[in-house]
């Protein structure tokens, strides 16, 4: 299954949801700034990257426990239990204890 918006695009991959940026892009998060590709969450191992075709240098993973079809979107931001993806820029305030948006 896919999903996409004009700013990326959104697989679920077995147990995990897959966001691409389409290209390497500067991020600020909950931990300071990034750089990534791909957005991963759910819980796998850098093993299991490889076999999603993933490099390890371009992804920010999260491990969160979710289930991948429990998503949403509110206008540009991705909304998952925990985590929100703002592809705007930053929000007025932050909603969750992890989230991420381009610099």
């Amino acid at each position: 299954m896919s999903t996409w918006t004009d700013r990326a695009r959104l697989f679920v991959k077995g147990r995990a949801l897959l966001l691409d940026l389409g290209r390497p892009t500067p991020l600020y998060t909950e931990s300071g700034p990034k750089r990534a590709r791909y957005l991963l969450v759910g819980r796998l191992a850098p093993p299991d990257w490889c076999r999603l075709g993933l490099p390890r240098e371009e992804v920010l993973h999260y491990p969160l426990p979710i289930d991948p079809l429990d998503f949403a979107w509110e206008g540009a931001t991705l909304v998952l239990p925990g985590l929100r993806v703002y592809l705007e820029g930053p929000p007025e305030f932050v909603e969750t204890p992890y989230w991420a948006w381009p610099l």
